[in-house]
Formats: structure tokens, C-alpha cells, sequence
């Protein structure tokens, strides 16, 4: 199953809900999404529960919608519903990145995207508003104010309770 992109062009969607991307019910054209992609939605979707600030935004019932267009180029976003918005943002990236890269793509246009909602800050460390950033391959929350890694993309929550100085290792 195709769908028509913004442009008129078919590409294969697919539809994973937010709070069970892992392992969850999934719609889609009847293969599997890539992984690297589907682990990606995951990590972000973990890092969504922590170090979010400002007005309540209930993401649990958002529908992850990635989508591969002709050219192999991803597109990735969610459906709108209680009180977010849908939006989706198309990328230079392709199937084949590597993990570290479409993790810090994810977790940047999804921050990008609450960062429209009027006193939302994700994520955000005191005064800080952490970074996506890839290190040694692999992705990370940086914060900007030192260039220092705080946590892995998807273990956000593992590490949202250490003190400064006590960052993860890159």
C-alpha cells in the first residue's frame, strides 16, 4: 500500500503509535518499516516521558507516521490528537542511515515541533535545552553550554536525575 506525498509522489507510510513503538500494533503497506528507523522512533519516543517542561502535552495516544518516498528519502512526523498537533518533516537522510544519525534527525524535528507550543521546552536541563548530536556514531543529548553529552537518545530517563559533572560518556 502506497499513499501520495505532499507532492503527488507514492510513498510506503507507515503508522506506529507512540506509546507502544517497540513492539506495538502498527499500520502500514504490509512489510516491515526499516529498522534502523523503527528503533529510532523508539528511542525518541523513551526520551518524550522526561525533562519535559511547560505547559502539559499528552503525547501517549500520538500516532508515529514514517514514511519512505521514490527516492528512498524519509519522512517522518505524527498524527495530531489531544491538544498536539500533526506535523511531518521530510529528510535528506535515506533508508539506509546509520542509526546514530536518523535518531538525532527524529529526535530534532520532534523538538523542533514542540518547541511551537507556547512554554514547551524538550529537552530541557535547568536553563539548558539539550541538543540532539551524534558522538562517535552513536546519538546523543548534548548540552550546548560546554558541549557536553548528557545522555544516549532513548536513555534520557536513566540519566534525567544525575548532577551536573556526572554526564554520560561519549
Amino acid at each position: 500500500m502506497t499513499e501520495a506525498g505532499p507532492w503527488g509522489d507514492d510513498r510506503f507510510v507507515w503508522r506506529i503509535p507512540l506509546s507502544g513503538t517497540a513492539f506495538g500494533p502498527m499500520d502500514g503497506p504490509g512489510v516491515d518499516p526499516p529498522v534502523t528507523w523503527r528503533c529510532a522512533l523508539d528511542a525518541v519516543a523513551r526520551d518524550l516521558r522526561c525533562l519535559r517542561y511547560g505547559r502539559e502535552l499528552d503525547v501517549d495516544g500520538l500516532i508515529w507516521e514514517l514514511a519512505v518516498d521514490g527516492d528512498f528519502r524519509v519522512w517522518a512526523g505524527w498524527r495530531g490528537g489531544r491538544g498536539v498537533s500533526g506535523f511531518s518533516n521530510g529528510s535528506n537522510l535515506t533508508v539506509d542511515a546509520a542509526y546514530g544519525e536518523a535518531a538525532a534527525w527524529i529526535a530534532e524535528v520532534v523538538q523542533d515541533d514542540l518547541a511551537g507550543y507556547e512554554f514547551v521546552q524538550w529537552p530541557s536541563r535547568g536553563r539548558h535545552l539539550l541538543t540532539p548530536g551524534v558522538r562517535a556514531g552513536e546519538p546523543f543529548w548534548v548540552d550546548p553550554h560546554g558541549d557536553v553529552a548528557v545522555a544516549p537518545i532513548g536513555e534520557l530517563c536513566k540519566h534525567a536525575g544525575r548532577r551536573p559533572g556526572a554526564e554520560a560518556s561519549t
